[in-house]
């Protein structure tokens, strides 16, 4: 009786470790009766049609629910794991057509309200300027090992909304697992099966699963067609990591640095908080030091400028610009940043009135032709936006975002065989620069052309060999 049970057991073992390695189905859950390819392993979503008759223009991800924070056993990094997780899905909504929310600055806005403001979703819609919240929880996290076999899996349960009435746009579901290990059959299987298994718990495997997780949510949300501004105010952190234990804290920083001479003090606080020494409130007391030791220091007030906006301050930030300027009119670089400010916060005169200054200072950097063409495609000054994209490519002919929206506008005035190379010049334009994901948008653009009767084969058999080579090939014969 034992021995049959073992027969039995060591088929569904085998199938269990194969099916957590197979590409996951996709089930939407407004097609009735649709079966799974793979019932191990489904991302079960539904696009309601609230989203489909008026999609959202804005996306803002707030905190998710989930089991306690955890750590990993590297013990410098400490890793929270809702946060994490919602970070990484914050990482593969960002390069969609529509305007998102920093977490940073969802982070600031929620911070600053009750906890009975936090739950009345229509205030927090209209405290981000933001159409639509994402929340939701993570149902699983956490890995599993047993010598032989291992096991790391990351679930979430996610929904979108719209803010301003509470119906339901999005939702979706999926655990994304990595298994490892096999059913030995000689002693070099045993090896290699204890090898694998082990293998297969090392941190950067959680990542690999979180990364699977978000990127096949996101991959059943509708993408928009217009590129925002790539400029974003703070970077995606998917994890931070802490000081050993035995640093010093901001305040005995700033303590033993009082009988240096000045020169040597302001070295070291710049070198600080470049080198993200000390915790958010620790930067922000080097970052005020900074500043009285020169407050006639334009750069001081800029730089502070950048982390307040980072940390999703953006009152606080626009102060610290206003005192740069005022000391310093002529950095463009201030002046843009005061234009993507006040981009994210809906102030599209005042942004195009920066954008202007800080071209008139420096007309050779593309980056703010783009930011001129965004806002005038916003203001629907679609003339405009053609000339400043037309002045950035120039600037630069590898401009995969003046291109994209370039072909946007083309697009939408029917002008389509104009559209269809704008679409393919951002396609090569983004193969360039190493952004994949950008360049499939261009051609999922072209396909939709194709299907209008434009001929694009074959600039879409250009960019598909192109993109299958990059990343599945590496960069050989590209």
């Amino acid at each position: 009786m034992t021995r049959m049970r073992h027969r039995m057991v060591l088929p569904l073992v085998l199938l269990g470790l194969t099916a957590g390695c197979a590409t996951p189905s996709y089930v939407n859950k407004a097609d009735e009766g649709a079966v799974a390819d793979n019932p191990f392993s489904q991302v079960v979503y539904q696009v309601h049609d609230a989203y489909d008759s008026e999609p959202p223009g804005c996306i803002a991800v707030l905190p998710f629910k989930g089991p306690e924070e955890g750590a990993s056993t590297d013990g410098d990094i400490s890793l929270d794991q809702t946060e994490t997780v919602r970070r990484a899905l914050y990482a593969h909504l960002s390069p969609q057509g529509k305007r998102d929310v920093e977490i940073p600055r969802v982070d600031f806005v929620l911070a600053q309200m009750s906890e009975a403001e936090r739950d009345d979703l229509t205030l927090v819609g209209d405290r981000l300027n933001c159409d639509a919240l994402v929340s939701g929880e993570v149902t699983e996290y956490g890995s599993s090992y047993f010598a032989l076999y291992s096991r790391v899996a990351v679930g979430a349960e996610l929904r979108m909304i719209r803010s301003s009435d509470g119906s339901l746009l999005w939702e979706g579901q999926h655990v994304a697992v990595s298994h490892g290990g096999e059913i030995p059959l000689s002693p070099v299987g045993l090896a290699m099966g204890l090898l694998d298994a082990a293998r297969n718990m090392n941190e950067e495997q959680i990542f690999r699963v979180i990364d699977d997780l978000t990127r096949r949510l996101v991959k059943t949300i509708p993408d928009n067609r217009i590129a925002v501004l790539e400029e974003p105010l703070s970077p995606v952190q998917v994890v931070s990591r802490r000081l050993p234990e035995k640093a010093r804290t901001a305040d005995d920083f700033l303590e033993a640095l009082e009988s240096g001479p000045r020169s040597q003090r302001k070295f070291a606080l710049v070198h600080a908080i470049e080198a993200g020494r000390f915790d958010d409130e620790g930067t922000k007391k080097l970052h005020e030091a900074l500043i009285a030791l020169a407050p006639g220091d334009a750069g001081n007030h800029s730089r502070f400028a950048r982390y307040m906006a980072e940390q999703g301050d953006f009152d606080g930030s626009l102060r610290e610009v206003e005192t740069s300027l005022a000391l310093n009119e002529r950095d463009h670089t201030t002046h843009f940043l005061k234009a993507t400010i006040l981009i994210k916060t809906d102030h599209l005169d005042g942004a195009d009135a920066a954008i202007v200054q800080a071209i008139a200072l420096d007309d050779g950097n593309a980056v703010y032709f783009n930011g001129l063409g965004y806002v005038n495609s916003v203001r629907g000054n679609p003339e405009r936006a053609l000339v400043a994209y037309g002045m950035a490519l120039e600037r630069d002919p590898a401009n995969g975002y003046a291109y994209y929206n370039t072909g946007v506008i083309l697009y939408s005035r029917g002008e389509l065989e104009e559209a269809s190379d704008a679409f393919y010049g951002a396609g090569l334009a983004y193969l360039k620069s190493g952004s994949y994901g950008q360049a499939k948008k261009a051609v999922a653009d072209l396909k939709e052309l194709a299907s209008q009767g434009l001929d694009s084969r074959e600039e879409i058999q250009t960019l598909e060999e192109a993109l299958k080579a990059l990343t599945e090939g590496g960069e050989k014969n590209v």
